[in-house]
């Protein structure tokens, strides 16, 4: 018999995470009011299941947006591996971030309306600014010398998700009406606004986000298959 240390680890946990998150998408796309009481029954699990997990709705956004963030690690790196440059990555982390945005438009809509704190949204921004940290950092002297802060990076977050969620907002008749939105635009004037010292585009040049965000939704579309 093996031993308590050997044994593989409870499945359980995991299944009940993934079940309340698909429960959230779901009843967020429904437009359904996001609370513990509607999520826990649509998840299959109790109250008390639900906070054995999650503190509560600040919590639960917390990690899915890790989710997103930990995948968005991963693939980042394996496209750096690829004998590709710095910017190269940089821009790659902006299409994935977009095609996320786009791919999951009708659950982070509805997610603008949930009753979270702002605390929520400044996890949002930390760990992004994390991210951006590892990039200017291997970017190295090519990050001009008095925008080596985390202001600057601070600043390239809040520029980026202040563009998603216009794009969100502005599209959202689009989706009501039935349609699909495209954000290749949302990826051009992300890749158009943010520094040429980051993105590695001359300033006015073509940002290549149609090539890009099809490379992205591909990513995308193998993760979540």
């Amino acid at each position: 018999m093996p031993s308590t240390s050997e044994r593989a680890p409870d499945p359980r946990p995991a299944r009940t995470r993934a079940a309340i998150f698909a429960a959230a998408r779901d009843l967020t796309a429904a437009d359904g009011e996001v609370t513990v009481n509607a999520l826990a029954p649509r998840a299959g699990v109790s109250r008390a299941a639900f906070y054995s997990h999650f503190s509560g709705l600040d919590d639960l956004m917390g990690a899915m947006l890790s989710q997103m963030f930990d995948s968005a690690r991963e693939r980042g790196t394996a496209y750096a591996r690829e004998e590709r440059t710095v910017h190269d990555a940089v821009r790659f982390g902006f299409g994935m971030l977009v095609a996320y945005v786009e791919r999951h438009h009708t659950f982070l809509r509805g997610a603008l309306e949930w009753k979270f704190s702002h605390r929520t949204y400044m996890i949002l921004v930390d760990t992004m600014t994390e991210l951006h940290a590892e990039a200017t950092t291997h970017l190295g002297d090519d990050v001009p010398a008095h925008l080596r802060s985390e202001d600057v990076r601070r600043a390239i977050v809040g520029s980026s998700l202040a563009l998603c969620e216009h794009w969100l907002v502005s599209t959202k008749q689009e989706t009501v009406d039935g349609g699909v939105p495209d954000a290749t635009g949302l990826l051009d004037s992300i890749l158009a606004v943010i520094p040429a010292w980051y993105t590695g585009l001359e300033p006015g040049a073509p940002t290549g986000a149609l090539e890009l965000l099809e490379i992205c939704r591909q990513v995308k579309a193998d993760e979540e298959s």
